[in-house]
């Protein structure tokens, strides 16, 4: 029987986990949470993930909006704890993907991308299949994925927590490479923005080329994680 771990962002997304891996008598869920904001739910969140490191399931069902969340927050120990979780093979939930961040989970040790509006018909069968040992990319993805792997073939590309000066840095950008850089967080292409937006595919690129010069991230992995921890900060500031 194939040992689970649900990690969701919210309620719902999680009942449609279980909803969907409920008929299958081959799964057990060994442990399920749901983290709304990681920084706020830090404590609870390392108890849990301690716990399911002594249970050691065979995949664990990931949010990419916790994911998200807890590297913008402290990229080393993130790590630090898929390290821990090496022989586990980990399946992501998220509504849009962006190739260069797949490529970037996939080094992190992903296995499976299921998009949200496929969530309960596609839960199932990407757990069969990373427990198989292969990997499951949701329909579109493949191509772009695999395109995107030959072109970086060659070269190394580590990604890095985003730092207080690249925030102090993020004041620096317009409103317009604001409302860009939001969008890359949702992992929309730049054709997307474009039309989002009401743009052209050129002024999209100037922008993105203006965002990393001014904030110094080097990818738009770096970029989306930049962002979110900026709107973490705006966050617990209004809080407190």
């Amino acid at each position: 029987m194939t040992k689970l771990t649900v990690i969701c962002n919210d309620e719902e997304t999680e009942a449609r986990v279980l909803h969907g891996l409920h008929n299958d008598q081959e799964f057990s869920i060994s442990g399920a949470i749901v983290v709304r904001n990681v920084r706020a739910e830090a404590q609870n969140f390392l108890n849990f993930l301690n716990k399911a490191i002594d249970k050691m399931p065979d995949v664990i069902i990931l949010d990419m909006a916790v994911l998200r969340e807890a590297a913008a927050i402290d990229m080393k120990r993130l790590m630090d704890y898929v390290r821990k979780f090496s022989s586990v093979r980990f399946i992501i939930l998220g509504n849009r993907y962006h190739e260069q961040n797949v490529i970037a989970m996939m080094r992190g040790g992903a296995r499976g991308f299921v998009q949200k509006d496929h969530l309960e018909e596609d839960i199932a069968p990407s757990v069969r299949v990373v427990t198989r040992g292969e990997v499951w990319l949701s329909p579109g993805l493949l191509g772009r994925v695999c395109g995107k792997l030959l072109m970086d073939s060659q070269k190394s590309d580590m990604v890095k927590s985003p730092t207080s000066e690249q925030l102090v840095k993020l004041n620096k950008i317009s409103h317009r490479e604001m409302e860009v850089l939001e969008l890359v967080s949702e992992s929309l292409t730049n054709e997307e923005i474009a039309h989002r937006l009401f743009l052209s595919n050129k002024t999209v690129k100037t922008h993105m080329r203006n965002i990393f010069e001014k904030t110094g991230v080097r990818n738009r992995t770096e970029a989306a994680l930049l962002f979110t921890r900026y709107h973490q900060d705006i966050e617990n500031h209004l809080k407190h």
